[in-house]
């Protein structure tokens, strides 16, 4: 993020909410991928590295910013650990895309668009939450409702995995294992943002 002169210097919520931006629109992209052709996988796989890329900017223009300001809006390491877990969502996201891009025959069942859509609404919760962290109340909010969807992602994924049991040869069951652990790892990392965000909540309440 590029801040020029007159410009209010970013926050660190502004850049943790920033880093979730990124995240989430690595998520509409793996939609995107699911629907698309073979021509325009290779751009949209260009595209997915340039928000992985952002991410990891932003991560450094956190750091470097939490290390030059007096005051920060919480402590330090909580802000690095949330920025540190949207960076590891951002890596298992891109995970998927690759496996998913390196299998263009490979049809996903409907049990990947609802991973992607509990993932993305998962995101959607994340970047108001980052945006707020010093509201208890809507942290609080937000630490239930990712507890839940994160039950609703585990169901999912027992789903999706057992579907492939016996109706595939083992190679493509388990190339849909390893799309769907992917996704998995990505909700999980959302689920350790929120319980981070716990963590403040009852420390500093």
């Amino acid at each position: 993020m590029i801040v020029r002169r007159g410009q209010r210097k970013p926050e660190a919520t502004d850049l943790l909410a920033s880093i979730a931006r990124e995240v989430r629109s690595g998520v509409q992209l793996i939609s995107q991928l699911l629907g698309s052709t073979a021509e325009d996988r290779a751009a949209l796989r260009e595209q997915l590295l340039g928000f992985e890329g952002r991410a990891v900017d932003l991560h450094f223009n956190l750091m470097t910013h939490i290390r030059s300001v007096f005051v920060t809006p919480l402590p330090r390491q909580d802000i690095y650990a949330l920025s540190q877990q949207l960076n590891r969502t951002m890596e298992h996201v891109v995970a998927a895309g690759d496996l998913i891009l390196a299998r263009p025959h490979l049809v996903l069942p409907t049990e990947s668009a609802d991973q992607l859509e509990t993932l993305s609404r998962q995101l959607d919760l994340t970047v108001a939450a980052m945006s707020r962290l010093e509201d208890f109340d809507l942290l609080e909010d937000y630490w239930i409702q990712m507890q839940r969807l994160t039950k609703q992602a585990n169901r999912t994924h027992r789903a999706w995995v057992t579907s492939t049991d016996n109706a595939f040869q083992p190679n493509i069951a388990l190339q849909q294992a390893q799309i769907a652990d992917a996704l998995l790892a990505a909700v999980q990392d959302q689920r350790a943002v929120a319980v981070t965000a716990g963590s403040i909540i009852v420390r500093e309440s």
